[in-house]
């Protein structure tokens, strides 16, 4: 595999990042398209060959995590897939449905198993359709009971995109103010002290250094740190353009540096070229320093992948990237 060149020489992954150890659950949220699932990967991973044991959980079911860990699609059942001997940390994945969740809360309920069948069938359809955000409640507890159980030392969760993760995040807090109490307010007020608990669970934003993902996320985090009172670590930009000084010359004057002569078309193509990543960079650059003034998150910056389809080898680069030094917003630094 030839690797593109601002990933060559990077060397092994670093080090565990501070704030990708601080809690015990980590969520993972952005607009659909800007890679949330592979940062969820790449963060397992870096975590793993750090000597975490590390549960990644897809909340809408993407069987895909599973091959770029090197293992089956996910599905309900739990399955190991990455083991790391030195260090001894490893990578678990599955998913979690609300009808799974539902039967799940009637197991730890003391419900039978045959009794727990009829119920879950008879009883999900009809509690999902006439309670709102239930569903989502559903799968919030689990993962929360996940944690009450210590079930790994670092839980993942792979959420719904933008348009769906806040719902899917307040649907506690909306059963709160519309269930006095109950097993449902309970439940509600458990995965709401969950969120809200930073000690226990932080979200990490997910974006690309383009116009409107940028303007969703940062309306995202507000929603979240202060409707929800969530914890938010660095912010990751994905798909970062690599810094190109050569892009300042142009094709004649680079020519000339290196004592070469370029026929006339070949200069108009190159310089067509240098054209168009100038403007990518300068792009790149502006919603860069959106984020400084809306968004003043320090940010880790996750490169561009020249692939039409992430492999596992992939994952590795990105999770050495993940590893760096988180850039501070340039208005806080100041």
């Amino acid at each position: 595999m030839i690797l593109p060149d601002t990933l060559a020489g990077m060397g092994p992954v670093r080090a565990t990042p501070v704030w990708l150890g601080r809690t015990r659950v980590l969520v993972v949220v952005g607009k659909g398209g800007v890679g949330t699932s592979t940062v969820a990967a790449s963060s397992a991973l870096l975590a793993a060959k750090g000597g975490a044991d590390v549960l990644l959980v897809a909340v809408d079911g993407k069987p895909g995590l599973g091959p770029l860990l090197g293992g089956q699609p996910l599905g309900p059942a739990e399955q190991t897939l990455r083991t790391f001997t030195r260090g001894g940390g490893r990578v678990r994945g599955r998913t979690i449905s609300p009808e799974q969740a539902f039967g799940d809360y009637l197991e730890l309920k003391g419900f039978g198993r045959l009794l727990r069948r009829a119920a879950s069938a008879a009883s999900f359809d009809l509690i999902a359709g006439s309670t709102p955000g239930m569903e989502h409640l559903l799968v919030l507890g689990k993962i929360k009971e996940l944690d009450r159980e210590k079930a790994a030392d670092l839980i993942i969760v792979d959420v719904p995109p933008a348009g769906h993760a806040a719902p899917f995040l307040r649907s506690a807090s909306a059963l709160q103010r519309a269930v006095a109490s109950g097993p449902v307010r309970d439940q509600a007020d458990e995965v709401s002290a969950l969120l809200a608990d930073h000690q226990r669970c932080q979200c990490v934003l997910v974006t690309l250094p383009e116009e409107t993902p940028v303007n969703e996320v940062v309306e995202l985090a507000y929603d979240l740190e202060d409707d929800l009172g969530l914890a938010l670590a660095p912010l990751v930009v994905n798909a970062c353009w690599p810094e190109r000084p050569g892009l300042s010359m142009s094709a004649a004057a680079a020519a000339k540096q290196q004592h070469m002569t370029l026929p006339a078309a070949t200069r108009r193509a190159l310089d067509g070229v240098v054209r168009f990543g100038r403007a990518r960079l300068d792009s790149q650059h502006e919603q860069f320093a959106r984020l400084d003034e809306a968004l003043p998150l320090p940010r880790v910056q996750l490169p561009r992948l020249p692939a039409a389809r992430l492999l596992p080898a992939h994952l590795d680069l990105l999770a050495s990237a993940l590893a760096a030094e988180p850039i501070m917003p340039q208005r806080v630094s100041q």
